[in-house]
C-alpha cells in the first residue's frame, strides 16, 4: 500500500483504516499519506492527489443518497456545498469521498455578520433544494420531517432521566423547561395546518454554525446534509432562530432584525414553537455525561421572551 501504510490515525481501527485505503488507493488512485479525524466517523486525508474529506456511513442507502443528493443540488444550480466524488463500500462500512475545502475563520453565531450570512445562504439553499421536489429521488428516499414526533420523543427522553436533572438543575430552571416543553406539545396540533400549508421544500435539518464554512478566497459553504428531509423551510429557520437566541441574550428585537425571520416572526405557528426548548433537550446527552451543575444562560432574558410570544399568540 506504501506510504498510506504509515498512515497517521487516531479514531479509525487499523483494520478498517487499512481496508478504507487499499479500496481509495485501487478505485481512485489515492495514496493516502496523513489522514486526521475532524469528528466522530468523519477524516480529512493527505494523498498524493490532495487533500479529500471522507465520511462513514451505516448503509450504503445513507451513503450513496448523500452523493445523489449533492449531485441534483449542483445540477439544479446550487454550488455552495461540497462535491462527492464517490462512495467506498467496505466489509463493515460505506465512506463517501468529498471535496476538501480550504477554509479561513470559522463561522460564529456571536457575529451578527456571520448569523446573517448564514441567513441568506440557507434561503438561497431553499430555492434550489425546492426545485427537486419533483425527481423520483424525493418519493423513494428522503423522508418527511414529523414536528410533533421529535418534540415528543426529546420531551419524553428528557422525562426519563427527569431524576438526574432534579439534581444538576435548579428547581426554578428546570421548571420552566418542562413548562414550556408541556406548553408547546399542547398548543402545537392547533398550528400544524397553518405549517403544513407552508411551500415545500429539502430542509437540511442541522443548520449549526459548524456547517457553515467559509473558504478560503471568502465564499460561504453548507455543509453536512445527513438529516435532509421534506418539509417547509420554516423548519429550518426555526432551528435556525432556536441556535442563534442565545448569543443575541434572547432578545425578540434584534431577532426581528435578521433578514429573512422578520417574516416569519409573523406566523402564530412560528412564534410558538419558538417556546418549545429544543436547544436544552439537543445538549441533553452531553450535559448528562458531564453530571455537573448546569445554569441556563440568560435565563431571566428567556423567560421574558418565551412570555412576549405567548402574549403574542393568544
Amino acid at each position: 500500500m506504501g506510504k498510506a501504510a504509515t498512515t497517521k490515525n487516531r479514531h479509525i481501527g487499523d483494520g478498517e483504516s487499512h481496508r478504507l485505503f487499499l479500496l481509495l488507493q485501487a478505485e481512485y488512485g489515492l495514496c493516502v499519506e496523513e489522514a486526521a479525524a475532524i469528528k466522530p466517523h468523519v477524516q480529512i486525508i493527505d494523498t498524493n492527489k490532495g487533500k479529500w474529506i471522507v465520511k462513514k456511513y451505516r448503509t450504503f442507502f445513507e451513503a450513496s443518497r448523500q452523493q445523489m443528493f449533492i449531485r441534483l443540488l449542483k445540477q439544479a444550480g446550487f454550488q455552495a456545498a461540497p462535491s462527492i466524488t464517490g462512495v467506498v463500500v467496505s466489509e463493515n462500512a460505506c465512506w463517501t469521498l468529498q471535496e476538501y475545502i480550504p477554509h479561513s475563520n470559522p463561522f460564529v453565531f456571536t457575529s451578527e455578520k456571520d448569523r446573517n450570512e448564514g441567513l441568506c445562504l440557507l434561503y438561497e439553499y431553499h430555492i434550489f433544494s425546492q426545485r427537486l421536489l419533483q425527481q423520483p429521488f424525493v418519493a423513494t428516499m428522503l423522508p418527511y420531517y414529523q414536528l410533533c414526533e421529535r418534540w415528543k420523543q426529546r420531551y419524553l427522553s428528557f422525562l426519563h432521566d427527569l431524576p438526574v436533572w432534579q439534581q444538576i438543575m435548579r428547581h426554578e430552571e428546570l421548571t420552566f423547561i418542562l413548562q414550556c416543553a408541556q406548553y408547546s406539545l399542547e398548543k402545537i396540533p392547533l398550528f400544524i395546518p397553518s405549517l403544513l400549508a407552508e411551500p415545500m421544500t429539502i430542509i437540511h435539518g442541522d443548520v449549526a454554525s459548524h456547517n457553515f464554512l467559509r473558504a478560503e478566497n471568502g465564499s460561504a459553504y453548507l455543509i453536512d446534509y445527513d438529516l435532509i428531509a421534506v418539509a417547509p423551510s420554516g423548519i429550518d429557520y426555526l432551528q435556525y432562530a432556536n441556535r442563534i437566541l442565545p448569543y443575541m441574550q434572547w432578545s425578540f428585537a434584534l431577532l426581528k432584525k435578521c433578514p429573512i425571520l422578520e417574516a416569519f416572526l409573523e406566523k402564530p405557528w412560528f412564534l410558538m414553537a419558538l417556546i418549545f426548548p429544543s436547544d436544552i433537550f439537543r445538549e441533553c446527552r452531553s450535559l448528562m455525561k458531564k453530571r455537573k451543575p448546569f445554569a441556563i444562560p440568560y435565563f431571566e432574558h428567556r423567560k421574558q421572551f418565551v412570555q412576549k410570544i405567548a402574549n403574542m399568540i393568544r
